[in-house]
C-alpha cells in the first residue's frame, strides 16, 4: 500500500512539473464517400478530389510571404515565400502561378474555377512576385487568392490540356502542400479503396505533426458509419445531424459555422399568385423559423434573417429582431387582401375561370434535413390554407435541370457565400438566369446599385452601411423565405487534438490548419 501511495504521489508531482505538448507521429485516417478523379486544383470535379487537394497543394495564400492591394484594390501583389517548393524539391514560382490562372481561364480546360478569375490577367515581377490586375476594383480579391492552389508548371507546361483528364499527375498529384502522396490501394475493378499520404518536410508553413495521413473510400454512407463504429477510420466530415445517434464509437463533435443559409426562393414568373407580397409575407409568418431549426438541427444551426448569415460580423443585426411568427396575423393578412377559405378550406380570390388558389408546387433536393423542412413547412402552410405540393428530385436534377432552367413555382435551395458578403451571384438583376445564381429572379435597381458599389469600395466603415442597407432592402422585398444557416459537423475520435478551427467555406477547408493536429503528446516540464 505504501509502495502504491508513493508512486501515485510521484505521478501527481509529475503532473503538476509537467505539461502536454504534441510531437510528431502517428496516423489519422479520413472517412470519405465518393471515388478521386482528377486530383488537381484546375479540374478537381468531385468532393474527394477538392479535399484531396487541400491536403497535396498550397494556396497561394499560404505560399505568400507578403499580399498588397494597389490602385484602390484594382492590383494585387504578391510574394511568394523563400522556401516555398514543390513536393519534387523545385522550388513555387511566379511562373507556376501564372501558368495555373492561365489554365483556368482556357475554355478547354472547362476549369470549374473559370468564372473567379473572369477578367483578371497576371504578370510577371520576378521569380517571386506576381501582380493581378483586374478589370475593376473588387474589395474580396483576397479570398480569390485563398482558393487558388497553384500547379507545378514543369509537369503541365508540356501536356496538351486536351489530355489532362488523361495525366497520371492526376492521382499521383506533385504538389506543395503539408502532405505528399506516396501510394494507393486499387480493386480489380478500378474502385480506389484507400490513399496515403506522408508529411512534407519542407511544408512552407511548417511541417504536420501527424506522419502518415490517409483517405479510405466508400460507396455509401452506410459503409463509412460501419467503417467508423469498427475504428477504421478516424474522421468523417459532413455528417447529417440525424446520423449523430447511430456512432457508436466515442467521439468529439466538432461543430463549424459556415457561410450558408437555406431558403424558399418564390418564383412569380411561373406562379402569379406569388407576385402577391402580402401572400409572399403571410407565408413567412406562419413559419416558427426558431422551432424548425431546432427541431431539424438541434444545437448546430442558427435562424437566418436575409441574405447574409448571422455568423457573419457584417449581419444586420437589427434583422434578428424580427420576431414576426405568428398563425393569427398571416391568416390575418391573407384575409384582409382578400384571400378567403373556399369549400376545401384553401385560400382563394375571385371566382369561375378567373379564380385563383394560394398552392404551389414546392420543389426539394431529396436530401434528408431538407424533406424534413418541407414537411414542416407544409405542415404550418396548411394551417393557414395554403396548399404546398413538395416535390421531391434528387440533388443532381434539381442542379441541373431545374435551377438551370428556372423552371419551379417554389424551391428550397441553399446559397454557399464565398465567405465574404459579396451578393452579386446570388441577387444582382443580371444574375437572374442561369449561371447566375439568382434563385429568386429577383429585380430592384437600388438592390444592383448597392451590390456593385459594395464590391468595389475599400472603406471598411461605407461597405458595412451599405451592406446593412442592402440587407433590409431584400428582406422587405420578401423575395425568399430564409429559414436558417446550419453548422458543420465533423465527427472525429477523441484522439486527435490541435483542430482549432471554428468556421469554415466549403468542406476541404476542415483540413486548414492541419499541420497543427496531433495525436501523439508526451510531457515536458515547465
Amino acid at each position: 500500500m505504501a509502495a502504491f501511495a508513493l508512486a501515485f504521489l510521484g505521478i501527481n508531482s509529475l503532473n503538476r512539473l509537467t505539461v502536454q505538448v504534441p510531437v510528431r507521429g502517428g496516423t489519422y485516417v479520413e472517412g470519405v464517400v465518393g471515388q478521386p478523379t482528377y486530383i488537381n486544383p484546375v479540374i478537381a470535379a468531385s468532393e474527394a478530389d477538392r479535399d484531396l487537394v487541400a491536403l497535396l497543394y498550397a494556396s497561394l495564400y499560404d505560399l505568400a510571404e507578403k499580399i498588397e492591394s494597389e490602385e484602390n484594390g484594382q492590383a494585387w501583389k504578391v510574394r511568394l515565400k523563400e522556401n516555398a517548393a514543390w513536393h519534387d524539391g523545385q522550388l513555387v514560382t511566379s511562373d507556376d502561378v501564372i501558368f495555373t490562372i492561365e489554365k483556368i481561364q482556357d475554355p478547354e480546360s472547362r476549369s470549374p474555377l473559370a468564372a473567379g478569375w473572369r477578367g483578371i490577367s497576371a504578370e510577371r515581377v520576378s521569380e517571386r512576385e506576381i501582380r493581378f490586375n483586374l478589370a475593376a476594383p473588387y474589395a474580396f480579391f483576397e479570398d480569390n487568392l485563398r482558393r487558388l492552389y497553384p500547379v507545378p508548371k514543369h509537369l503541365f507546361a508540356d501536356i496538351p490540356l486536351a489530355n489532362w483528364r488523361l495525366s497520371l499527375y492526376n492521382l499521383e498529384p506533385v504538389g506543395s502542400g503539408p502532405y505528399r502522396f506516396t501510394s494507393s490501394d486499387t480493386r480489380r475493378d478500378g474502385y480506389i479503396t484507400e490513399y496515403r499520404l506522408a508529411a512534407n518536410d519542407a511544408y512552407a508553413n511548417g511541417r504536420p505533426y501527424i506522419d502518415t495521413f490517409a483517405f479510405k473510400f466508400y460507396s455509401d454512407e452506410e459503409r463509412l458509419l460501419q467503417a467508423f463504429n469498427l475504428a477504421q477510420i478516424d474522421g468523417v466530415g459532413g455528417i447529417e445531424p440525424s446520423l449523430l445517434s447511430r456512432f457508436r464509437l466515442r467521439y468529439q463533435l466538432l461543430s463549424l459555422t459556415a457561410p450558408r443559409y437555406y431558403a424558399v426562393f418564390w418564383n412569380g414568373s411561373v406562379n402569379p399568385v406569388l407576385k402577391d407580397k402580402n401572400v409572399r409575407r403571410a407565408l413567412a409568418q406562419a413559419v416558427n423559423k426558431e422551432e424548425l431549426a431546432s427541431a431539424i438541427f438541434g444545437g448546430n444551426a442558427v435562424v437566418s434573417y436575409g441574405p447574409i448569415p448571422p455568423t457573419f460580423d457584417t449581419f444586420n443585426a437589427a434583422l434578428a429582431k424580427d420576431t414576426s411568427f405568428s398563425k393569427e396575423q398571416a391568416e390575418s393578412l391573407l384575409e384582409n387582401s382578400g384571400w378567403k377559405r373556399d369549400e376545401n378550406g384553401l385560400r382563394s380570390k375571385g371566382s369561375g375561370a378567373s379564380k385563383a388558389v394560394i398552392e404551389f408546387n414546392l420543389v426539394v433536393p431529396q436530401v434528408p434535413f431538407l424533406k424534413e423542412t418541407a414537411e414542416y413547412l407544409k405542415t404550418a402552410w396548411d394551417a393557414i390554407g395554403v396548399k404546398a405540393n413538395v416535390i421531391l428530385l434528387s440533388p443532381q436534377d434539381v442542379a441541373s435541370e431545374v435551377v438551370r432552367t428556372r423552371n419551379y413555382e417554389a424551391l428550397l435551395y441553399g446559397n454557399i457565400l464565398s465567405g465574404n458578403p459579396d451578393l452579386f451571384s446570388f441577387w444582382h438583376s443580371s444574375q437572374r438566369f442561369s449561371p447566375g445564381l439568382n434563385l429568386a429572379l429577383y429585380e430592384n435597381k437600388t438592390a444592383d446599385k448597392l451590390i456593385e458599389t459594395i464590391r468595389q469600395t475599400g472603406d471598411q466603415g461605407l461597405r458595412v452601411k451599405d451592406l446593412e442597407t442592402l440587407q433590409s432592402l431584400i428582406v422587405q422585398d420578401q423575395p425568399a423565405l430564409f429559414l436558417y444557416s446550419p453548422n458543420y459537423l465533423y465527427v472525429a475520435t477523441r484522439a486527435l487534438r490541435g483542430f482549432e478551427l471554428v468556421s469554415l467555406v466549403t468542406p476541404p477547408d476542415r483540413f486548414r490548419g492541419v499541420e497543427r493536429w496531433y495525436v501523439k503528446t508526451a510531457r515536458t516540464f515547465q
